[in-house]
């Protein structure tokens, strides 16, 4: 054999690990314990007493406080910090609703607060035009929109605050004037207005309203649930520049299914 060859057999050796021979020492695959003991959890163990039961990393005793029910179960996970209690009806139902029974709703519902530049705190034009106007039903004041855009000319309220459950009965009421000879048709809605944009609504309580008197609209509404309230008045009048008044709105929530206005 020449000495290169015997160099290297020489090294080989040199690279595989002996075996282990001592309780309490590392092993794994690549260096096994030795004769009478056997590798546990990468500790060599007496084959005749340590491996014979089961060690306190790999049993039953330690696993089972860590990872079973008394740690991860009910008690830490389950409905104390994801159930009823944190995340159930005082968040999200009636309970926290924000919708009394039998109260008014909506904010400036005479129209007598305006802005500097005369348009109506608390609404707004969604097509044509939203101002100040008179005579008013009641009060110095009424809203008047007009038609600018050669389209029906609508207004809102804003949205009011609090979450809707499913069978909530609403009940929203609007008197109309106009001061043309030919009477438009104006509608007043109810709508659920939800947090990603959709919208469900009432069908419209409409009339063909007479010019220089006063005209009451009713409606009622129950709502899906799960969004927001608003209500919505439209007309129909088409003429340049020819408006509507609106005034003494009422928007509240009613106990039944029957609306009752007082």
């Amino acid at each position: 054999m020449s000495r290169r060859h015997h160099v290297a057999l020489l090294l080989l050796a040199a690279c595989v690990p002996s075996a282990l021979d001592e309780t309490g020492k590392r092993c794994s695959d690549e260096r096994p314990c030795g004769r009478d003991f056997i590798c546990v959890a990468q500790t060599c163990q007496d084959v005749t007493f340590d491996a014979g039961l089961p060690g306190p990393d790999a049993g039953e005793a330690d696993a089972g406080l860590d990872a079973g029910e008394v740690d991860a179960g009910a008690a830490d996970a389950g409905a104390l910090d994801a159930g009823e209690d944190d995340a159930g009806l005082p968040d999200a139902g009636e309970l926290d609703s924000g919708y009394p029974f039998d109260t008014q709703l909506l904010a400036n519902p005479g129209f007598e607060s305006l802005t500097a530049d005369g348009g109506v705190r608390s609404w707004r034009a969604t097509t044509g035009s939203l101002s100040g106007g008179v005579p008013g039903r009641s009060g110095q004041s009424a809203a008047r929109i007009t038609n600018t855009t050669n389209a029906s000319p609508a207004m809102q309220s804003d949205l009011v605050a609090g979450q809707t459950s499913f069978g909530m009965l609403f009940c929203a009421e609007a008197w109309v004037r106009h001061e043309l000879d030919a009477g438009p048709s104006v509608t007043l809605i109810i709508r659920d207005r939800y947090f990603d944009g959709g919208i469900d609504s009432s069908n419209g309580a409409s009339a063909t309203i007479q010019r220089g008197a006063w005209r009451v609209l009713r409606e009622r509404w129950q709502s899906y649930g799960g969004g927001a309230i608003d209500v919505r008045v439209t007309s129909s009048r088409l003429d340049p520049d020819a408006s509507v008044l609106i005034d003494d709105m009422k928007l509240f929530r009613q106990q039944g299914t029957t609306c009752v206005f007082p």
